[in-house]
């Protein structure tokens, strides 16, 4: 009796066959999971912003309410004390805001100017944020995978020109109100710095 090792050329051909079928059938949807991730790191900062201005507002060591007055909210930019840190002025939202995130183990603070870059999180997103004494509203911006990686664009209403974008930008009105800033984008420039594009006024 003759004993068969391997496999006929036939038979490779069909198990080759049935292996492209399959990733042909999912290469699709593979492809746009992956295509998701820049929106699902969107939709988690926005999330995060959303939650932190919230508990920052609530907290009357850092935002005091007054019984008699309406509420300022983010105007606030009296001097206040926490933990023998002293948050004050234009920068007080940003420092506070930062205070409260876990960082990346080399990324320092700054805010000195709503352009530069404030810190990088420990996900490895940028944030841009506002050095502001919270008259009207103001943008926050952040870039969900950090300036070293691509695309870096924003769509700004032309998703053909930029139809994965990583850089997104937010309204923040004084009492805490945050939505996406529809008619602005920014770009990375010189110095460090981000120019900010804002066409039109907003759709809210």
């Amino acid at each position: 009796m003759r004993i068969k090792f391997g496999y006929t050329l036939a038979e490779t051909l069909v198990t080759l066959l049935i292996i492209g079928i399959i990733a042909a059938a999912t290469l699709p949807t593979l492809q746009k999971t992956t295509g998701n991730k820049f929106e699902t790191m969107r939709i988690k900062c926005a999330y995060i912003l959303e939650q932190t201005i919230t508990q920052m507002l609530d907290d009357d060591t850092l935002y005091p309410q007054s019984n008699t007055e309406a509420s300022k909210g983010l105007a606030s930019t009296s001097s206040v004390k926490v933990a023998g840190v002293t948050y004050q002025g234009n920068s007080k939202f940003c420092e506070i805001f930062a205070s409260k995130m876990k960082k990346s183990p080399h990324s320092a603070v700054d805010c000195s100017n709503s352009n530069k870059k404030a810190f990088t999180s420990a996900d490895g997103v940028d944030w841009y944020l506002p050095i502001s004494n919270f008259n009207n509203k103001v943008l926050i911006h952040f870039d969900v995978n950090g300036k070293e990686e691509d695309p870096n664009c924003a769509s700004h209403g032309n998703e053909d020109s930029c139809p994965k974008p990583d850089l997104f930008s937010y309204y923040l009105t004084p009492l805490g109100k945050l939505y996406p800033a529809t008619n602005c984008g920014f770009t990375y420039g010189n110095n460090n710095q981000i120019n900010v594009i804002c066409d039109g006024n907003d759709a809210y």
